[in-house]
Protein backbone atom coordinates (compact mmCIF):
# COMPACT_ATOMS: atom_id res chain seq x y z
CA UNK A 1 0.00 0.00 0.00
CA UNK A 2 3.00 2.02 1.00
CA UNK A 3 5.00 2.09 -2.28
CA UNK A 4 1.50 2.43 -4.40
CA UNK A 5 1.30 5.56 -2.58
CA UNK A 6 4.69 6.46 -3.17
CA UNK A 7 3.67 5.73 -6.60
CA UNK A 8 0.80 8.01 -7.16
CA UNK A 9 2.80 10.88 -5.55
CA UNK A 10 5.57 10.70 -7.39
CA UNK A 11 3.18 10.54 -11.17
CA UNK A 12 1.18 13.49 -9.79
CA UNK A 13 4.46 14.94 -8.94
CA UNK A 14 5.89 14.49 -12.85
CA UNK A 15 2.28 15.60 -14.35
CA UNK A 16 2.27 18.54 -12.14
CA UNK A 17 5.81 19.39 -13.16
CA UNK A 18 5.43 18.35 -16.79
CA UNK A 19 2.02 20.84 -16.98
CA UNK A 20 3.85 23.95 -15.41
CA UNK A 21 7.06 23.47 -17.62
CA UNK A 22 4.68 23.32 -21.18
CA UNK A 23 3.30 26.46 -19.54
CA UNK A 24 6.96 28.41 -19.44
CA UNK A 25 8.05 30.54 -21.98
CA UNK A 26 11.07 28.52 -23.63
CA UNK A 27 14.51 30.28 -23.37
CA UNK A 28 15.59 28.83 -26.44
CA UNK A 29 15.37 32.37 -28.74
CA UNK A 30 11.88 30.76 -30.03
CA UNK A 31 8.94 32.63 -30.50
CA UNK A 32 6.10 31.77 -28.20
CA UNK A 33 3.74 34.09 -27.11
CA UNK A 34 3.27 32.56 -23.70
CA UNK A 35 4.70 34.75 -20.61
CA UNK A 36 6.00 37.80 -22.55
CA UNK A 37 5.15 41.30 -21.32
CA UNK A 38 3.58 42.44 -24.57
CA UNK A 39 0.49 40.00 -24.94
CA UNK A 40 -0.93 39.76 -28.42
CA UNK A 41 -4.62 40.47 -27.69
CA UNK A 42 -4.80 40.27 -31.59
CA UNK A 43 -6.34 43.96 -30.85
CA UNK A 44 -4.88 47.44 -32.27
CA UNK A 45 -4.20 50.13 -29.84
CA UNK A 46 -7.45 51.84 -30.87
CA UNK A 47 -9.79 48.42 -29.83
CA UNK A 48 -7.55 48.69 -26.56
CA UNK A 49 -8.43 51.78 -25.69
CA UNK A 50 -12.37 51.37 -26.23
CA UNK A 51 -12.57 48.28 -24.25
CA UNK A 52 -10.80 49.87 -21.30
CA UNK A 53 -12.73 53.19 -21.33
CA UNK A 54 -16.02 53.17 -19.81
CA UNK A 55 -16.23 49.38 -20.66
CA UNK A 56 -15.99 49.53 -23.59
CA UNK A 57 -18.00 53.05 -24.81
CA UNK A 58 -15.92 55.46 -26.45
CA UNK A 59 -16.56 58.63 -24.17
CA UNK A 60 -16.26 62.57 -25.10
CA UNK A 61 -14.87 63.65 -21.15
CA UNK A 62 -12.28 60.51 -21.27
CA UNK A 63 -11.62 59.78 -24.77
CA UNK A 64 -12.17 63.01 -26.91
CA UNK A 65 -11.92 66.15 -24.71
CA UNK A 66 -8.29 65.51 -24.14
CA UNK A 67 -7.51 65.72 -27.48
CA UNK A 68 -9.20 68.91 -28.05
CA UNK A 69 -7.41 70.27 -24.93
CA UNK A 70 -3.79 69.17 -26.34
CA UNK A 71 -4.92 70.50 -29.99
CA UNK A 72 -7.67 72.40 -30.10
CA UNK A 73 -8.44 75.03 -27.32
CA UNK A 74 -5.47 76.50 -26.77
CA UNK A 75 -4.66 79.99 -26.12
CA UNK A 76 -5.65 82.20 -29.05
CA UNK A 77 -7.40 79.27 -30.74
CA UNK A 78 -10.87 77.26 -29.72
CA UNK A 79 -11.61 78.97 -26.45
CA UNK A 80 -13.75 81.35 -25.22
CA UNK A 81 -13.11 84.46 -26.90
CA UNK A 82 -11.42 83.24 -29.23
CA UNK A 83 -12.31 81.48 -32.30
CA UNK A 84 -15.40 79.17 -32.57
CA UNK A 85 -16.47 76.71 -31.38
CA UNK A 86 -15.06 77.01 -27.64
CA UNK A 87 -13.50 73.54 -27.40
CA UNK A 88 -12.81 73.77 -23.75
CA UNK A 89 -16.18 72.28 -23.31
CA UNK A 90 -16.04 70.24 -26.71
CA UNK A 91 -19.05 68.13 -25.81
CA UNK A 92 -21.43 71.36 -25.36
CA UNK A 93 -19.85 73.19 -28.22
CA UNK A 94 -20.15 70.54 -30.92
CA UNK A 95 -22.47 67.77 -30.52
CA UNK A 96 -25.99 68.80 -32.55
CA UNK A 97 -24.94 72.46 -32.45
CA UNK A 98 -24.48 73.67 -36.56
CA UNK A 99 -21.33 75.02 -37.90
CA UNK A 100 -20.45 78.16 -38.54
CA UNK A 101 -18.60 77.61 -41.99
CA UNK A 102 -21.21 74.88 -43.73
CA UNK A 103 -24.71 76.14 -43.58
CA UNK A 104 -26.83 73.38 -42.54
CA UNK A 105 -23.95 71.33 -41.27
CA UNK A 106 -23.68 70.35 -37.39
CA UNK A 107 -19.87 69.76 -36.22
CA UNK A 108 -21.29 66.50 -34.74
CA UNK A 109 -24.16 64.50 -35.69
CA UNK A 110 -23.94 61.90 -33.99
CA UNK A 111 -23.58 58.23 -35.16
CA UNK A 112 -22.91 59.89 -38.57
CA UNK A 113 -19.25 60.69 -38.34
CA UNK A 114 -19.51 61.14 -42.41
CA UNK A 115 -21.83 64.52 -42.22
CA UNK A 116 -19.50 65.35 -39.18
CA UNK A 117 -18.14 68.85 -39.74
CA UNK A 118 -15.25 68.47 -37.45
CA UNK A 119 -14.15 65.13 -38.87
CA UNK A 120 -14.06 67.34 -42.34
CA UNK A 121 -11.87 70.03 -40.91
CA UNK A 122 -9.36 67.64 -39.49
CA UNK A 123 -9.37 65.94 -42.81
CA UNK A 124 -9.35 68.86 -44.80
CA UNK A 125 -12.04 67.91 -46.85
CA UNK A 126 -14.91 70.27 -45.35
CA UNK A 127 -15.56 71.92 -49.12
CA UNK A 128 -17.44 68.31 -49.95
CA UNK A 129 -19.85 69.77 -47.06
CA UNK A 130 -20.10 72.87 -48.04
CA UNK A 131 -17.63 73.88 -46.05
CA UNK A 132 -15.01 76.66 -45.93
CA UNK A 133 -11.73 77.72 -44.04
CA UNK A 134 -8.71 75.64 -43.89
CA UNK A 135 -8.01 72.05 -42.31
CA UNK A 136 -7.65 71.98 -38.75
CA UNK A 137 -5.35 72.54 -36.00
CA UNK A 138 -4.22 75.66 -38.37
CA UNK A 139 -0.78 75.98 -39.06
CA UNK A 140 0.24 73.13 -37.43
CA UNK A 141 0.65 69.07 -37.94
CA UNK A 142 -2.55 67.80 -38.38
CA UNK A 143 -4.02 65.27 -35.75
CA UNK A 144 -2.61 62.06 -35.72
CA UNK A 145 -4.45 59.04 -37.64
CA UNK A 146 -5.15 57.32 -34.33
CA UNK A 147 -6.38 60.55 -32.90
CA UNK A 148 -8.79 60.98 -35.95
CA UNK A 149 -10.05 57.33 -36.07
CA UNK A 150 -10.77 57.56 -32.13
CA UNK A 151 -12.59 61.09 -33.21
CA UNK A 152 -14.91 59.30 -36.03
CA UNK A 153 -15.57 56.31 -33.99
CA UNK A 154 -16.40 58.40 -31.36
CA UNK A 155 -19.65 60.14 -33.30
CA UNK A 156 -19.98 57.10 -35.16
CA UNK A 157 -21.00 55.18 -31.64
CA UNK A 158 -23.21 57.82 -30.77
CA UNK A 159 -20.98 60.94 -29.42
CA UNK A 160 -21.68 59.87 -25.99
CA UNK A 161 -20.83 62.63 -23.51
Amino acid sequence: MQSLRKLLATATFALVSASMLTACPSDDGSDDDVGTDEEDTGMDDSMMDEETTMGGELSHAADIQPIWDANCAVEGCHVAGAIAPDLSDGYTAMVGVASTQAAGVDYVVAGDAANSYVVAKLAGTQSDLGGAGSQMPLNLEALSDADQALITDWINSGANP
